[in-house]
């Protein structure tokens, strides 16, 4: 009887099973941002290629696989509603993806399969490029090449674990190297600056303001920014990170002026390019506090800084109304550095007609109640600094900062002054501003955040979303604009201590982070662990996502300095370094020959012939051996002739035993007992 053979293009089982593990890990990592239709096809689709390679179903027909072709394409169109972007590229990519699963009919068909699910894994850091995304990532690769590797695998070699033992070596071996060639290459541009569909943007600041929106933050434990300081701290209170300027109000929302308005030159001005004539109107006095700022994805191009900054980095431009804009929305995190000057003026000389007219907008049929009071105020006051201060008193004296505000309708600076007078932040600056306005004031709406909390190991600052903070800015002959934060007057305590510790035990703080550890500050050793943890996320964002702002340094103090003669011999001397673990594993295990169960249960026993006195020749066959054995020890014959018998059945006609039964019977035979006299 012939032994059956596998045919080498036939799919091997424990191939398979690692290719649909695979299949599966590589479209889960894609779960949190895939229609739940594509995940329920990628378990329909790995139920059916098994269901194939059992024999109990057929092939899909090529007139139903383009069905399903026309399928995918229609659903990912009618979940995003086109297929150009980013999420419904990838969407479609994974359809492809799985199609393809389904016309598996020969070993080099799983081979593409499984070099697609390499793509698949890796596209996974166009969404996230955490520490545990990276994890996951790595977790994936090893997998999937364990499917390659067990594609290769002969059914002698058949065992579950050793494609994905041996795919691990093979990425361990593979870290040096690719260290090696993270700390040298140059960056050309990461794959995840991919841009995304607008509607993807992750919770944050967003470029216009209603009632609302800043209270939905305060439920938002999600890092914003982390600040680097070279020198000290500045006190909390001064900690007013400014990111967007509103100045244009349509009676309920608050947004930025186009740039129609500004006529003294461009409205961005460039790091490293010329001076725009509009920055002689701030006046910056006393020394720059320089800082480094590694800001969260927020697919938006703002950014964030300290009063009257300026770039200290390429790709980013300080705006007419003084605050910074990026060349590139942030679509991953992004390190940039900044000088700013917290003793300033900002525009003190006359204020242009025109950005007055805009500074004193308001839209007709809005809060008449508030429109009349500053004006009676105004008569009855005799600057507006005075003014500035009675309103601010008002505030303290009759006024609730809280997170549960309640809704309002039209007239919503009305209804908050007069009546329900309790707000979040949005709430008083958008009420001060329009009284302002109405009093003759100019005066706009500042967002962005305030405070941070300091990380007491590591030396930086935290900004979180529920951070996020409105003030206003008003505009005083002689003095310019000047800050004016009315939250400060109802609860001084939010900016003089910071959110989090004025609302840790509130009803509502951290409402849509229920497992936030942010919730548990007051536990020390939860605290620490998520200071640790942070700790971590900020190196990773430092070391690895932004290590294009360090890489010069860092080789340069290496090499002393940046020449290809040097880059090359330090690529030489530290990639063979690299190598050399790789190396030492192949020629220490060059003399290795595998062996199945049958190989050492035969090997076994003539180990225990050879403590008897009959040792093996070399070249010798098992039915000879155990003649041999028998001639020469005729009480051995019987039982000799059965092993014998019983390895060339399982050898060379496939007959099938278990690796356990395999050992009892050679348990059972004890010549050495038997030959002793």
């Amino acid at each position: 009887m012939r032994k059956t053979m596998q045919p080498n293009w036939q799919t091997p089982r424990g191939g398979l099973l690692w290719m649909l593990v695979g299949v599966a890990v590589a479209v889960g990592l894609h779960i949190a941002h895939l229609p739940i239709w594509i995940v329920a096809a990628a378990v329909l689709a790995i139920i059916l290629q098994v269901q194939v390679y059992r024999g109990a179903w057929g092939h899909p027909p090529k007139y139903l696989k383009v069905l399903l072709m026309v399928f995918c394409i229609g659903g990912v169109l009618s979940s995003y509603g086109r297929l150009v972007g980013l999420e419904p590229m990838v969407a479609l990519l994974i359809s492809g993806f799985l199609l393809k699963l389904l016309e598996i009919h020969h070993r080099r068909d799983a081979l593409i399969l499984v070099f697609l699910a390499y793509f698949v894994v890796v596209i996974q850091l166009l969404f996230e490029q955490s520490v545990a995304a990276a994890l996951l990532v790595i977790l994936g690769l090893i997998i999937v090449t364990a499917a390659l590797v067990g594609l290769y695998q002969s059914a002698e070699q058949s065992q579950w674990g050793r494609p994905l033992r041996q795919s691990s070596v093979l990425i361990l071996q593979s870290l040096p190297l690719m260290l090696v060639l993270f700390m040298i290459m140059p960056r050309i541009g990461a794959l995840w600056s991919v841009p995304r569909q607008q509607h993807s943007a992750v919770t944050g600041v967003s470029d216009s303001m209603s009632p609302g929106d800043f209270t939905s933050l305060s439920g938002s434990s999600k890092v914003a920014f982390r600040v680097e300081f070279d020198g000290e701290v500045p006190a909390q209170s001064a900690l007013y990170w400014r990111g967007l300027v509103f100045s244009s109000f349509d009676g309920r929302r608050w947004k930025q002026q186009g740039s129609g308005g500004y006529s003294d030159g461009n409205i961005l001005q460039w790091y490293g390019a010329e001076l725009e004539p509009w920055d002689s109107l701030v006046q910056r006095r006393g020394e720059p506090l320089a800082y480094a700022i590694t800001m969260e994805t927020s697919n938006s191009p703002w950014l964030f800084a300290l009063a009257t900054p300026v770039p200290d980095s390429a790709g980013i431009a300080l705006t007419r109304d003084f605050r910074l804009y990026s060349k590139l929305p942030v679509t991953s995190e992004k390190r940039y550095r900044v000088k700013s000057w917290l003793d300033y003026q900002l525009e003190p000389q006359v204020l242009p007609a025109w950005q007055r007219q805009m500074a004193l907008a308001l839209p007709d049929g809005f809060n008449p109640e508030t429109r009349k009071v500053a004006e009676a105020w105004r008569d009855e006051t005799p600057s507006p600094a005075v003014l500035i201060d009675r309103l601010l008193d008002l505030y303290n004296r009759e006024f609730v900062y809280t997170l549960k505000p309640p809704l309002l309708g039209k007239h919503t600076v009305d209804e908050f002054l007069w009546g329900t007078k309790r707000g979040f932040c949005e709430f008083f600056a958008s009420s001060f501003v329009v009284f302002m306005r109405a009093a003759g004031v100019p005066a706009r709406v500042v967002v962005g955040y305030q405070g941070g909390e300091r990380h007491p190991g590591e030396d930086y600052l935290l900004v979180h979303q529920y951070d996020a903070h409105a003030w206003a800015e008003v505009w005083l002959d002689g003095r310019g604009w000047v800050r004016v934060d009315p939250t400060a007057a109802v609860a001084p305590q939010r900016v003089e201590s910071g959110f989090a510790d004025l609302f840790a035990q509130t009803e509502g703080f951290l409402e849509d982070s229920p497992l936030s550890l942010e919730r548990y500050q007051h536990i020390s050793w939860l605290n620490n662990i998520r200071l640790r943890l942070d700790a971590l996320d900020y190196a990773w964002a430092k070391w690895v996502l932004g290590y294009e702002n360090v890489q010069t340094g860092l080789l340069t103090r290496i090499l002393g300095s940046i020449e290809p003669l040097r880059i090359g011999l330090f690529l030489l001397v530290a990639g063979g370094i690299a190598m050399l673990p790789m190396v030492v594993m192949l020629y220490w295990g060059r003399e290795k020959i595998y062996r199945d169960d049958l190989d050492q249960f035969f090997l076994q026993f003539c180990r225990r012939m050879e403590h008897v006195g009959i040792k093996r020749h070399s070249g010798e066959g098992p039915r000879d051996y155990a003649m041999r054995i028998a001639l020469l020890k005729p009480e051995l014959g019987d039982e000799v002739g059965k092993l014998s018998s019983l390895y060339e059945l399982q050898r060379y006609q496939g007959r099938t035993l278990s690796a356990s039964a395999l050992r009892s019977k050679l348990r059972r035979f004890r010549p050495a007992f038997k030959s002793r006299n």
